[in-house]
């Protein structure tokens, strides 16, 4: 499962849009990783993780067409994490027909947040989405690529496949379980992810409970009491992580309760280890980066090596 960091900081950016900081002024100064926009990755070429403000600025930057994604998981309703209008420019005098349809997994107020310019609630024809409100602790399959369904939106003199067929690639599937987050207030029902693949080339080697599989925990803050029981239970049946992607946006700072700061971080990916949660030689993450907290990435990268955490960064691209 391949996985790429399209964004990787907290909600202002790093450098943050309107500071002079010592820690923006390096960032600025360096360039390269130290540049973050807001925090989204992307499974495969398929999956993808919260569609925020700086999605267009990132498929820009990375050189990424997203036009194969086919499932859009959206963690909460913050403005960082879920742009209101950005799937709206999937719409017909946007974006040129066919498209697959996709599937948008959300609790409820995330997916409240979805509008058009003129806060008006997406059309699922117009944008060819497929809403799911899910629940907290839920289970979805999600499936992928493979044979599509005809767009009706495509007309023949305006696509390049009269068809109106679109094309994609292989066939994938996902499991993907909705944990609770220590994050926001809970009339909010902010979630982090559990996404396993059970079907696709990624995959071909792996099957049951050697399928690969990922943990993205952003934003909250220390694990609740239901979220340790529900990945259990994931655990029991047999889910193993190869990569933990957690949340790190307090950096250097105090401890936090909807947040963690990197001590919590590897306090986490260790206890995920000692409940035996995770795969010997599991990749260990830290993501999410403020600079009110955190170094700038060389530094940060130093600060995290004793403790055989990997710092995410714009652009990074990996097999999970």
């Amino acid at each position: 499962m391949q996985v790429t960091f399209l964004g990787t900081a907290a909600a202002e950016g790093y450098p943050a849009i309107w500071c002079r900081c010592e820690r923006c002024a390096i960032a600025r100064s360096r360039g390269g990783p130290n540049l973050r926009f807001r925090a989204s990755i992307l499974v495969n070429d398929d999956l993808l993780v919260d569609p925020g403000p700086d999605l267009v600025a990132a498929s820009i930057r990375h050189g990424l067409d997203l036009a194969d994604v086919q499932a859009v998981l959206i963690t909460h309703l913050h403005d960082d994490h879920v742009d209101p209008t950005t799937l709206y420019w999937r719409a017909p005098g946007f974006a040129v027909p066919p498209l697959p349809e996709a599937l948008v997994v959300g609790t409820g107020p995330s997916l409240r947040r979805l509008h058009d310019r003129n806060g008006v609630p997406l059309n699922p024809d117009s944008t060819r989405l497929r809403m799911h409100a899910a629940t907290l602790g839920e289970r979805i399959e999600v499936a992928t690529g493979g044979i599509q369904s005809a767009d009706p939106r495509a007309k023949p003199e305006r696509t390049r496949i009269p068809s109106g067929v679109p094309t994609t690639g292989p066939a994938r599937r996902y499991e993907v379980v909705v944990v609770p987050a220590s994050h926001a207030g809970p009339t909010e029902e902010a979630a982090f992810f559990a996404i396993r693949q059970v079907l696709g080339p990624e995959a071909e080697a792996r099957h049951g409970n050697d399928a690969p599989a990922i943990l993205y925990a952003t934003d909250t803050g220390p694990f609740s009491d239901a979220a340790w029981e529900l990945l259990h239970t994931l655990g029991d049946e047999g889910w193993r992580y190869d990569t933990v992607i957690i949340d790190a946006t307090l950096g250097t700072g105090g401890p936090g309760t909807s947040h963690m700061n990197l001590d919590q971080v590897a306090w986490h990916h260790d206890e995920l280890a000692r409940r035996d949660l995770t795969r010997h030689g599991a990749r260990r993450m830290a993501h999410h980066f403020s600079h009110n907290g955190t170094p700038p990435h060389e530094e940060l990268v130093a600060h995290l090596a004793p403790l055989g955490i990997v710092p995410s960064y714009d652009g990074l691209s990996l097999d999970a």
